[in-house]
This record gives structure tokens, C-alpha cells and sequence, in this order.
């Protein structure tokens, strides 16, 4: 074999062995991520059957807030993250939404964010380097919607 072949051949197995490399280090990403996110996972759940104030209910949805269900089920805006392993997710609030998401840096951390997203305004963007911070911010959200 020629010496460009031997070339041509290394640099594709070379560019094939990168991608490898890639797709397993996202798929470890997300593997992190939504491990880190069980907790909130868990917390929701616990709640999900729990009333939700018919006030707050009034300013998500003035419209139709009587035919909407009034458990907290109903403020599940979305899931953040990877469908089949969930890092976040995004509520309805009175005024726009939050959402509470773990993210991963550059360097391999994760990091914690809460943001409270209102339409037409910047997001208010809170980090924690704790995930018992992050929960306690997701657990006064919550106190602030249900009727506990």
C-alpha cells in the first residue's frame, strides 16, 4: 500500500475513533445530568397530586383556569433534556415560567440553575454549585403555588 493510502486510511480511522469518542462522552453527559437531576425528579413526583391555588391557576390562565385540572401536574410546562433521561424541567408560573435544570461546564462540572422566564423579558438566572440549594429554591417555588 502506498504511503498516501496509509494516510487517507489513518486519518479515517483516526476521524471515526473521534466521533466514538464523542457520542460516549455525550451519552455520559447526559447520564450525569439527569443522575444529578433525580432528586427534583423525586420531589415532584411527591407533589404532583397536590392542589395548586386557584389564584395562581387565575394568573397563568385567566381564560380557562376553571377547565384546566388544579393539581400540580398541570404546571409540567416541559422536561429539559435528553427525552429519555430528563436533566430539568420547566413550569408554568404566574407570569411566564421556571425552570430548573442542571447543566454541565466545559470543565465536566455541573452546575444548578434556576431561571424564572417571563415573556418578552430576560430570564432572571440563578446558579448553585449545591444541589440542596437548587432544591431548596425548587421547594419555595412550590410553597409559593400549592396549597400546603
Amino acid at each position: 500500500m502506498s504511503d498516501t493510502l496509509q494516510r487517507i486510511k489513518a486519518r479515517r480511522e483516526a476521524a471515526l475513533a473521534s466521533k466514538q469518542t464523542e457520542a460516549e462522552r455525550r451519552a455520559e453527559a447526559v447520564r450525569r445530568r439527569a443522575e444529578a437531576a433525580a432528586p427534583l425528579f423525586a420531589a415532584l413526583k411527591d407533589v404532583e397530586g397536590e392542589l395548586v391555588k386557584v389564584s395562581v391557576l387565575q394568573q397563568i390562565w385567566p381564560e380557562s383556569f376553571h377547565n384546566r385540572d388544579d393539581r400540580a401536574r398541570v404546571l409540567v410546562e416541559s422536561l429539559c433534556g435528553d427525552p429519555g433521561q430528563p436533566c430539568g424541567v420547566r413550569l408554568h408560573v404566574p407570569g411566564g415560567y421556571k425552570r430548573f435544570e442542571v447543566e454541565m461546564l466545559d470543565d465536566g462540572s455541573l452546575t444548578y440553575v434556576s431561571a424564572r422566564e417571563t415573556v418578552g423579558g430576560r430570564p432572571h438566572v440563578a446558579t448553585y454549585n449545591e444541589r440542596d440549594q437548587w432544591l431548596d429554591a425548587f421547594y419555595g417555588a412550590m410553597a409559593s403555588l400549592l396549597e400546603v
